[in-house]
């Protein structure tokens, strides 16, 4: 599908773009919520998971259908930990077995991780530039149906 992709309902309010007339009625409202992490995930990339999950959900952006986002950004942030690592170990070049210097193919790979935490950073609002673009709303008042009926009935 050409053109930009459409933005969640949600976000739509909070950034004061709504139309009521480009609403999607059907579109689904997931609760907010701290899913478990994956079993793939190592320890350190689990824990990371949770952190994450548990910071995202107090923002009110963390939803179970988020996991699988978020296991991707931890994928590739424990990748991001292990190539800089090699480039601290080694160095930004290398020397190859022809005696040659080379970039140090680790840097490549730290490089790309930076640019994919980046697009999955924006896609959660963890950036301050993609954080500028939201304006949150107060948040709406709950009520709990059964308590206006036990209220409604001890005032009959």
């Amino acid at each position: 599908m050409a053109g930009r992709k459409p933005l969640p309902t949600r976000l739509k309010l909070v950034k004061g773009t709504a139309r009521p007339h480009r609403m999607n009625p059907a579109e689904p409202q997931p609760t907010v919520s701290v899913p478990a992490p994956p079993e793939h995930l190592d320890d350190t990339a689990a824990a990371k998971f949770t952190e994450m999950a548990v910071l995202l959900a107090r923002h009110g952006v963390m939803t179970e259908l988020d996991a699988g986002a978020l296991a991707r950004y931890v994928v590739i942030w424990r990748r991001w930990l292990e190539a800089e690592a090699e480039v601290k170990r080694r160095g930004p070049v290398v020397k190859t077995v022809g005696g040659n210097i080379i970039q140090n193919p680790f840097l490549s790979v730290a490089n790309k991780c930076l640019a994919q935490l980046g697009q999955i950073e924006s896609e959660f609002g963890l950036t301050p530039s993609s954080r500028t673009r939201i304006r949150m709303a107060a948040p709406a008042e709950t009520r709990d149906p059964f308590e206006d009926f036990l209220n409604r009935g001890s005032t009959a």
